[in-house]
């Protein structure tokens, strides 16, 4: 493989890992581990294609400032930043999590993957790369395929080492790895990009629950009446997990008997997400027992069962019930 036919194969390769994590962030349970392999499989596509990468790398270092191409400086900090995506996603696989760290390792390896994509695009357009009929030969295919083999075994070594290294069945299928305590002041207090702890007083809070052009707000002694209880793992994106009980009221009983559709479960801070309503969805205002804290969700926090961290929406005040569908909002939250 020459140099031109590497830097079509990283601009696709590199894109490809990017949209490949992105599924791991939306899957929550079901079929992670063939996203997660080919997540992998693809990352090390990249460092499988370096020996020819290098090469061009090498002669645009030696050329002299007058033969300089444009986006030199683009290029050297994309090499840098697919460098640290690599770098973080295997020590994430080992168990490397920064626990001490305002940052874990998978949130680093996001934020390099996502700067990748930026750059990979931006150094495309300052270095266009023209494909040729000949790139879709046999030949060529088959190369491609023997490197795609070469990865797949890379990568295999990679989770027989993260095996090696971690306690079983301490890393879910999604990357998340279990908090080293079930304590409840062991949970992280995360919340989704810009989102801050409101400051609510449980007496005068109230939710409010819209159904079929009607509403009603219920106050937190009202939800007391019921104590619902779920056994569910809460996994963050930010790449931990825990189980707990949660236990509170299921939202079917707020609404009328036999309802079905969607419900919009909207934060006091304007944080939303729409999900189809079953009788797993929980309004939890209380874990492991305890009160909830305002760091964890208090008053009331939506508990999804096999839906990642982001679903779980905290602080909630309002909940709509409609038809729509559940799949017409973003797949992540964009406030």
């Amino acid at each position: 493989m020459n140099g031109r036919l590497s830097n079509l194969a990283l601009l696709v390769v590199v894109p490809l890992a990017a949209l490949t994590g992105f599924l791991m962030f939306l899957v929550g349970s079901g079929p992670v581990w063939p996203v997660a392999i080919l997540h992998g499989v693809v990352a090390l596509l990249v460092v499988v294609l370096v020996p020819w990468k290098s090469a061009v790398v090498r002669r645009g270092l030696r050329r002299t400032q007058r033969q300089r191409r444009p986006g030199r400086a683009t290029s050297v900090l994309l090499g840098a930043v697919v460098l640290l995506a690599l770098v973080t996603g295997l020590a994430h696989v080992v168990g490397v999590l920064f626990r001490d760290s305002t940052v874990t390792t998978l949130q680093v390896h996001v934020g390099a993957g996502i700067v990748a994509v930026v750059l990979t695009v931006a150094h495309a357009l300052q270095r266009r790369v023209r494909s040729r009929r000949s790139d879709l030969s046999r030949r060529t295919f088959v190369r491609l395929g023997a490197l795609v083999a070469v990865a797949a075994v890379l990568e295999a070594g990679v989770q027989a080492a993260g095996a090696l290294t971690s306690r079983r069945g301490i890393r879910r299928a999604t990357g998340s790895f279990q908090l080293a305590s079930s304590e409840v002041a062991a949970i992280p207090a995360t919340s989704w990009l810009f989102d801050e702890v409101p400051d609510l007083d449980p007496t005068s809070w109230r939710l409010t629950v819209v159904t079929g052009g009607a509403s009603r707000d219920w106050s937190l002694a009202e939800l007391a009446q019921w104590n619902d209880r779920q056994v569910a793992v809460l996994d963050c994106t930010g790449g931990w997990w825990t189980e707990q009980e949660w236990s509170g009221v299921r939202l079917s009983r707020l609404l009328p008997p036999g309802a079905k559709g969607t419900v919009e479960v909207t934060s006091t801070t304007g944080y939303s997400r729409r999900l189809p309503l079953t009788d797993r969805l929980l309004l939890a205002t209380a874990i492991d027992g305890q009160a909830l804290t305002p760091a964890h969700g208090a008053p009331a926090r939506l508990v999804v069962p096999g839906r990642r961290g982001f679903h779980w929406v905290k602080w909630v005040d309002r909940i709509s019930h409609d038809d729509r569908p559940w799949w017409v909002e973003p797949p992540f939250p964009l406030q």
